[in-house]
């Protein structure tokens, strides 16, 4: 997110905690329970309360109708007292608990617990999260538009993803809340959209695995081609590795995950959130990859342009066409007889690829002789046999057709996993191509996908760092207020 669009969070989340300070600190002096009514017909006289220390909180009004028995206390001084209620001469439940904070805040049963207002909590967090997703989607238009090939918008994606989730959340728990502790709970839970995803990510998991199995079989073995098998594996084995560990920390006698005064059980649920919220942010950057993909390589290109490169991949050994590239090149002519009929404007056609060590020809040479095949008038063909990967395949060509024409509007053709990160090395080198993709089989895709996904992690680090640090730094307040609240005694 620009940092303009920061500031602006930074300012909306302030400007809403200290809304959030006024209403709580102006009605938070006294707090109403409200129990639901068993007891047939019951009078406000037949409700006794007992309080412990009534220079704490004081009972100001016993309300009851024929479904509710409502039960105000008004704060006095700061300290922390137990209550009962005893409707009918029967005592209802068990002691309930009241503290009272600074500036005479009461909270019922837990010293983070529930106020009198503290529905505005989940919703100045509905309204900050709903508007931080507001301009994450804001500056994911605006950098698609400028340019759709950047990792970066891979990364909104998946922000956008999150943000929106959390927002959901917030706003589910606004009619049922539970003060400010159950917020902390709620935020910690949010990302175990790890947990509620995982039957679908074991089987996309599973299915990844047999693909990369299928591409290695085919393609043969290499580390890009284990990528899927390897994220497959750590996306479920991270999943199910808090209730491993819990599991074993069960009867420890090292780590007591069962009492709520000691230490352990909030190291565990520290290490459970983090690993929780990384399998979570890291699922949903993946899917900001497959979406990102797909939509780039489905995307057609304005029928304005004057030429457009094919990228060339190995040719049979006979010097035809492997499907992989018969479908490129159809594909450009298939762009070149829509922009035709659109515009009535003729394209240039660039099939760039040289000839490799084990190829009759070059790539160029095959391309362009099945152009001509196929109807297309060889002086409209600029052929570009130089070149030995994607890099040189732009590079080389742009030279060839800036010779031809200035200021060229150009598309690019290639197999659909593979236009993404063709369009993004073209903008790397300073050229607005516009690319459109041919099909292929399902098993190149899920790898593909795979492999932009490492690519956005590597170029946006420092962006996913500080969110990475963010996080820590967010789950490490989240569990001192977790261990404060059960732990302090005294106010």
């Amino acid at each position: 997110m620009k940092s303009r669009n920061m500031l602006k969070g930074l300012i909306a989340g302030v400007i809403l905690f200290v809304i959030c300070s006024l209403v709580i600190i102006l009605n938070g002096n006294s707090y109403t329970i409200k129990m639901k009514n068993t007891y047939g017909a019951v009078s406000s006289e037949d409700v006794n309360i007992s309080i412990e220390h009534e220079n704490i909180a004081k009972l100001s009004n016993i309300v009851v109708d024929k479904d509710t028995v409502s039960i105000s206390f008004d704060a006095i001084s700061k300290g922390k007292t137990y209550f009962s209620v005893i409707i009918s001469g029967e005592e209802v439940g068990s002691l309930y608990c009241i503290f009272v904070h600074n500036f005479n805040i009461i909270t019922l049963n837990e010293f983070l617990g529930d106020c009198s207002y503290s529905w505005i909590i989940p919703l100045s967090l509905t309204i900050l999260m709903g508007y931080i997703s507001f301009l994450l989607i804001k500056s994911f238009l605006q950098n698609y538009k400028k340019d759709m090939y950047q990792y970066k918008n891979i990364a909104y994606i998946g922000l956008i993803i999150i943000m929106v989730a959390s927002t959901i959340s917030q706003a589910s728990h606004i009619a049922n809340y539970g003060g400010l502790i159950h917020t902390v709970y709620d935020i910690l839970k949010t990302f175990s959209l790890a947990i509620l995803i995982f039957p679908l990510a074991l089987v996309v998991s599973f299915l990844v695995i047999i693909s990369n199995v299928v591409l290695i079989k085919k393609e043969g073995f290499n580390v890009k081609n284990t990528l899927g098998i390897i994220l497959g594996i750590s996306l479920c084995f991270f999943t199910v590795l808090p209730e491993i560990m819990y599991l074993l920390l069960y009867d420890s006698p090292i780590i007591d995950v069962h009492n709520l005064n000691g230490y352990g059980v909030y190291v565990y649920e520290f290490i459970e959130a983090i690993i929780y919220i990384g399998v979570s942010y890291t699922e949903c950057i993946l899917l900001g990859t497959i979406i990102l993909s797909i939509k780039v390589g489905r995307h057609i290109p304005s029928f304005d342009k004057d030429a457009i490169v094919i990228l060339g991949c190995q040719v049979k050994k006979d010097g035809s066409l492997t499907n992989l590239l018969k479908g490129r090149v159809n594909r450009a002519i298939e762009f070149g007889k829509l922009q035709k009929d659109n515009t009535g404007k003729e394209l240039l056609y660039i099939p760039s690829g040289g000839k490799g060590n084990d190829e009759v020809v070059s790539e160029a040479q095959a391309m362009k002789n099945y152009l001509i095949s196929q109807g297309i008038d060889e002086n409209r063909i600029l052929m570009e046999d130089n070149s030995k990967n994607t890099a040189e395949n732009i590079e080389f060509s742009n030279k060839l057709i800036c010779e031809r024409t200035s200021n060229p509007k150009v598309a690019f053709s290639t197999t659909n996993y593979h236009v993404f990160r063709a369009g993004n090395l073209a903008s790397t080198l300073g050229y607005k191509y516009e690319g459109i993709g041919a099909k292929t089989k399902n098993y190149f895709w899920i790898n593909a996908f795979i492999r932009e996904f490492v690519a956005t992690m590597i170029n946006e680090k420092k962006k996913h760092m500080l969110v990475t640090f963010c996080i820590i730094v967010a789950t490490i307040v989240l569990t001192i207020l977790e261990y404060l609240n059960n732990n302090i005694q005294f106010i």
